[in-house]
């Protein structure tokens, strides 16, 4: 697993229903996604490269920079990455029906919003970004057990088994 196919799967879904997916909000729609599934599976999708605290929320810095080309216009081509074992470049994609599943969801819940309602629901108070956020620098890492906690108890909050 690779944030390349975590990626390509929203751009994917984007594509596919015709909603508007800029680099922010696939960020963002990324970040949940990720916390779902790992406070669920356990599974890393980003392959240990880990979200980052930025001014606007959680970033995966190779996504960023891959798709920092649209600007804050509407993502058209999907994430690449690099076989060294074939020498050639590809599209990841989601292979696990359980992550598929799952991401699903969070599609289908936060599809809907724009960027920056997605950015400030990151931007709460107690997120893992807002804990791992410090003003004084560009970026700090985000830590995944942070990440899982705080999505364990919203999931949970959502069924209602608080």
């Amino acid at each position: 697993m690779c944030s390349s196919a975590l990626a390509n799967f929203f751009i994917d879904k984007a594509k596919s229903e015709k909603v508007t997916l800029t680099n922010l909000k696939l960020q963002k729609l990324m970040f949940i996604g990720f916390g779902w599934v790992y406070a669920l599976t356990e599974k890393d999708l980003t392959d240990g490269e880990g979200f980052q605290a930025w001014q606007h929320g959680p970033v995966l810095p190779s996504i960023y920079h891959q798709m920092k080309r649209f600007g804050d216009q509407p993502i058209s081509d999907n994430a690449a990455d690099y076989d060294s074992d074939e020498n050639k470049v590809y599209m990841p994609v989601i292979k696990s029906g359980d992550t598929k599943n799952i991401l699903n969801k969070v599609w289908d819940i936060y599809k809907s919003f724009s960027a920056w309602s997605l950015r400030d629901l990151t931007h709460e108070s107690d997120t893992p970004w807002d804990k791992a956020y410090d003003h004084s620098k560009s970026f700090s890492n985000i830590d995944n057990e942070e990440v899982k906690k705080y999505y364990i108890a919203y999931i949970k909050n959502l069924l209602g088994k608080e």
